[in-house]
C-alpha cells in the first residue's frame, strides 16, 4: 500500500492548522517537529470521525455512539496542540467505550431504550468487553488479530493516565500558565491514538463489513492505514 499523503487527509489537515492558527491554538510558523506529530494525530481522528459520514442509515441505537466517537476524536488534536494532556487521555478512552457500547447497543435496542428512560441503569465497562470478546464475529477474528485485547491493554494505561496509579501521574498544573504544548507529551498522545484507531477501525471495519465494501477506495484507504498489514490482511481475508 502506497505511502503518499491521501488528497482528501492532506487539504484537511492544511483547513484544521489554518483554522487553529486564528484560533491561536498554534503559532504562525509552528516547528516541524510539531506538525509531523500534529499531522500523526489528524490522520487517526480523521478515520475515526469518517465513519460518522459513512454509515448512512444506522437505527439511532447505533448511530448515536459513532456519534460520539466522532466528537470525541475531532477534539483531540487541538487538546493536544494546547497542552492538555489528561483531556486527551480522556478522549481517547472516550473512543474505547463508545465502540464497545456502538457494538452492544446496535444488538440491542430494547437496552439502548431502558438506559436512557432509567437513569441509574448503564453497562460496565467490563461487560461491554466481555460481550464484545463473546461476540460470534470477534471470537472468530480476536484470534488473527487480537484488536479487543489491545484496546482493553490501552484503555488501562489511559485509565491510569487520568486516575493516577504512581505519585508521578498524580502531579497537577495548578497555575493556567503551566498549561503549554509539550513536545513529549505530543507525541504520547500520537502513539495513543494511533493504537486506538487502529483496533478500533478493524473492530467497525469487521462489524461493518458489508457497508466498508460500499465505501470509495480513498475512504476504505484511510481507514485501513491505520491498521498493521496483518490486521489489514485478516479484514481482506474473512
Amino acid at each position: 500500500m502506497a505511502k503518499r499523503p491521501l488528497p482528501s487527509i492532506a487539504d484537511d489537515f492544511t483547513a484544521v492548522m489554518a483554522f487553529l492558527k486564528t484560533r491561536r491554538v498554534v503559532p504562525e510558523s509552528p516547528a516541524e517537529e510539531m506538525l509531523q506529530t500534529a499531522r500523526r494525530i489528524h490522520r487517526a481522528t480523521y478515520s475515526l470521525f469518517l465513519w460518522r459520514f459513512r454509515l448512512i442509515r444506522l437505527k439511532e441505537h447505533g448511530s448515536a455512539f459513532i456519534e460520539e466517537i466522532a466528537s470525541d476524536a475531532l477534539q483531540v488534536l487541538p487538546q493536544s496542540l494546547m497542552g492538555y494532556v489528561k483531556t486527551t487521555k480522556l478522549l481517547t478512552r472516550g473512543v474505547v467505550e463508545n465502540v464497545l457500547r456502538h457494538i452492544y447497543f446496535s444488538d440491542h435496542p430494547v437496552e439502548f431504550e431502558k438506559m436512557n428512560r432509567e437513569q441509574k441503569w448503564f453497562m460496565t465497562n467490563e461487560s461491554l468487553f466481555e460481550y464484545a470478546r463473546v461476540h460470534p464475529l470477534f471470537m472468530e477474528t480476536e484470534l488473527k488479530f487480537d484488536a479487543l485485547n489491545r484496546l482493553k491493554v490501552l484503555y488501562g494505561e489511559l485509565s491510569a493516565g487520568i486516575h493516577g496509579s504512581k505519585v508521578r501521574d498524580l502531579e497537577m498544573r495548578v497555575a493556567l500558565r503551566k498549561i503549554k504544548y509539550d513536545q513529549a507529551a505530543a507525541d504520547v498522545t500520537a502513539r495513543e491514538i494511533e493504537r486506538c484507531a487502529e483496533s478500533a477501525n478493524f473492530i467497525l471495519a469487521m462489524f461493518h463489513r458489508e457497508k466498508m465494501n460500499r465505501f470509495q477506495t480513498e475512504d476504505q484507504r484511510i481507514i485501513l492505514r491505520t491498521m498493521s498489514p496483518r490486521a489489514r490482511q485478516v479484514w481482506r481475508d474473512l
